[in-house]
């Protein structure tokens, strides 16, 4: 498994199993419920793209990773400056969330993937998303690159 599954799920673990600590120590948020629940969510969802990216994901899904975590720091960015009480909150989870897409395209780019001859249902389902997906196009083109080689 790659040292950043490994450090994804134990992010997303801690913000799932003591969002109050991670909130105010990391994010410096007044703990609310709203607060609570959003960061468990979060947590939840870090859990699970560390457990669907594997051992050893394909150029696909590290591309969709990578989209996945580009659209989560758009998102922080947007709630810091849409509400002026967690803008450091915002900052802090899109920095963190801008981390874990630049580990995810240094390994995309550098071919740190499945070799091309790996190909599931997940790979398919990702090259669909990537399709559809705002801004996907770019990463979907680089993944086939990597596919191809």
């Amino acid at each position: 498994m790659r040292a950043i599954e490994i450090a994804r799920a134990a992010w997303g673990g801690t913000m799932l199993l003591t969002p109050a600590t991670t909130l105010s120590t990391i994010h410096g948020l007044k703990i609310d419920t709203t607060s609570t629940t959003v960061a468990r969510v979060l947590g939840a969802r870090q859990v699970v793209q560390a457990g669907l990216s594997g051992i050893a994901p394909s150029p696909e899904i590290l591309a969709l990773g990578v989209w996945v975590d580009l659209a989560h720091a758009a998102s922080a960015f947007g709630l810091a400056v849409a509400d002026r009480s967690r803008v450091r909150a915002g900052i802090a989870d899109g920095a963190v969330a801008l981390a874990w897409a630049g580990f995810g395209y240094r390994d995309l780019v550098r071919s740190k993937a499945t070799p091309p001859s790996h190909d599931r249902r997940r790979d398919e389902l990702a090259r669909a998303v990537l399709g559809l997906a705002p801004g996907g196009g770019p990463l979907l083109r680089i993944s086939q690159r990597h596919r191809q080689v």
